[in-house]
């Protein structure tokens, strides 16, 4: 009897064993530092390799990018990718999310029982990739206007539920960018404002919130992206200035992450000649800017992750192929390629060709991988991505939002700018004629007056021109208040014009910035000017409480707008 109870025992144990190594899910005994050394000593270089590359896909042919295609299938079987980054074009809906995250974890998790970093921008405000089901946040900028860093938290919380719920475990987010420069391109909302100090404590505080959410965060874009008049996605960008001066503004807020033991270090496709002189030589691939400034003198001991390898610096400059080596050379450990299958199939052989020829030895690649997969298996403790690969939460159902903090950003955050002559609030009622002449969402206008009980006609000044502008001018004449919704205005553009001869109608009209707040020294004298710094739901509708007085005026510009 006794050998025969022990006989079933074995035969149990050898079952449960077996259904362990046969499931989609890893076994969580060994999720941390010992399931780390044994994977590594099991993969093969092919395998090691493909950990490096964060990828996205792209419809093909019949094939739609939201859901798994062959170009996911051949990234994660073949090439064995450590990751998959969602853009706009893989997201429909919360539903079909939730089923794609599966479909793509559950194929890494079977062919490689390693799980996918899943990530996603989203970052609030200008940078959303998922609009529904999920709390939309109204961003960075709105944040620093705030200056309320528990706001920053409970954003970065908040955030970080959603999408850990979708399936996700990595935001590329925050932007520890200072924006400095008016003319930049690329930052701007995205980053919490001009000063250092502020970017650090609102960054900091996000940061917190992402961990408490059980996201990964990745900061961005190292060391600093926010000084620069051109756009790295279009080709290369410099920040020349002393090593002093980025010491004191552009580095503060990344040694202040990397002292709170961030998870990843974004970089930027910019050169810094005070770092590394050689001439055209970007931040991503520079050995003196990640292994010497960013290792050594900073301390990280993190991923250090590049910005995507098929931007314009890199493309026009190196080519994404020989970039992908370049990086790994400097100190990269995760290289992302988010568009071409093409690309990221050269890009990993290149790899693999540096590492068989001695270019790059495979001890540096050991380092990499150990990096990334104790990302995967040791950080977030029980919510690690190794114990928890999975959506939380199951197809049909719905996330617990919380749009009462992100309402709360958008009010905080409005900024009363100038207002000489004293127009807020605007007494406003069912009667009044109210015309808003706005370059973006004039129907997210329309609706957030509406909301209020107001009538509101919305025109979208899309391509304006200065032959459309007699016709704007009629319209303005026939309504009791003028809402003029501006977004990034240049001095030579017909908007400019549009607002200086709507100045001689003499009603009340109200400027409204929906980007960054440069624009307003271009503005009449006399105008009134209100930075709600973008053009989410929750910014609008809190724009439409602030015109007619229902709300107080609380915002600080987090940007310096004029001498």
């Amino acid at each position: 009897m006794t050998k025969k109870i022990k006989t079933l025992s074995i035969i149990s144990v050898c079952f449960l064993l077996l259904l362990t190594a046969c499931s989609n899910e890893p076994s969580t005994t060994m999720a941390g530092p010992a399931w780390v050394e044994e994977k590594i000593s099991d993969m093969s270089l092919d395998q090691k390799i493909g950990q490096m590359f964060l990828v996205g896909f792209e419809s093909s042919g019949q094939q739609e990018a939201t859901v798994m295609n062959d170009q996911a299938k051949e990234l994660i079987e073949k090439y064995h990718v450590g990751g998959i980054l969602l853009f706009e074009r893989n997201i429909k809906n919360m539903n079909q999310t939730v089923e794609l995250n599966h479909q793509l974890q559950s194929l890494s998790l079977s062919t490689s029982e390693i799980p996918l970093l899943l990530a996603v921008d989203q970052e609030g405000g200008k940078v959303i990739r998922i609009k529904e089901g999920v709390t939309v946040f109204p961003g960075n900028m709105p944040l620093g206007a705030t200056r309320d860093p528990q706001l920053a938290y409970q954003a970065g919380k908040q955030m970080g539920n959603d999408l850990r719920a979708l399936g996700f475990n990595l935001n590329l987010a925050p932007s520890l960018d200072v924006n400095n420069n008016p003319k930049n391109p690329i930052i701007g909302v995205r980053s919490f404002g001009e000063d250092p100090q502020l970017v650090k404590q609102m960054g900091i505080s996000m940061i917190n919130g992402f961990k408490d959410g059980n996201i990964l965060a990745s900061v961005k874009h190292f060391p600093g992206h926010g000084d620069t008049s051109l756009d790295s996605h279009i080709d290369l960008p410099q920040v020349a200035h002393s090593r002093d001066r980025l010491s004191q503004i552009e580095l503060v807020p990344f040694q202040a992450a990397i002292e709170k033991d961030v998870d990843i270090v974004m970089t930027t496709h910019t050169t810094f000649p005070a770092i590394d002189p050689t001439p055209g030589l970007p931040a991503t691939l520079s050995k003196k800017v990640l292994t010497d400034l960013l290792r050594g003198e900073m301390g990280y001991q993190g991923v250090i992750a590049t910005d995507d390898m098929e931007m314009g610096a890199i493309v026009k400059h190196f080519g994404t192929e020989k970039a992908s080596v370049l990086a790994i050379q400097a100190g990269a450990d995760l290289v992302l390629i988010g568009h071409s299958l093409e690309k990221q199939k050269g890009a990993i052989e290149a790899v693999k060709k540096a590492v068989e020829d001695g270019t790059i030895t495979e001890e540096r690649i050991n380092q990499s991988v150990k990096r990334i997969l104790q990302l995967k298996a040791e950080r977030l403790g029980e919510n690690s991505i190794v114990k928890q690969p999975l959506p939380l939460v199951k197809k049909g159902s719905e996330l617990t939002s919380n749009p009462e903090v992100a309402e709360k950003i958008a009010e905080q955050s409005i900024t009363l700018v100038q207002d000489p002559k004293g127009q807020l609030p605007v007494k406003l009622d069912k009667q009044t004629q109210l015309l808003i002449l706005t370059e973006k969402r004039p129907k997210g206008f329309e609706e957030a007056f509406q909301q209020e009980g107001l009538q509101a006609k919305s025109i979208y000044l899309d391509r304006l021109q200065s032959k459309d502008i007699p016709e704007l001018l009629q319209k303005g004449q026939e309504a009791d208040v003028i809402l003029v919704g501006m977004s990034d205005v240049a001095a030579d553009s017909p908007m400019i014009e549009l607002v200086n001869q709507l100045s001689g109608l003499k009603k009340p009209i109200i400027h409204i910035g929906l980007d960054t707040p440069y624009e307003v020294s271009l503005l009449p004298k006399g105008s009134t000017y209100l930075a709600i710094y973008g053009s989410t739901p929750t910014s609008l509708h809190a724009v439409a409480k602030a015109i007619h007085g229902k709300i107080e005026l609380k915002g600080q510009l987090p940007v310096t707008v004029s001498p």
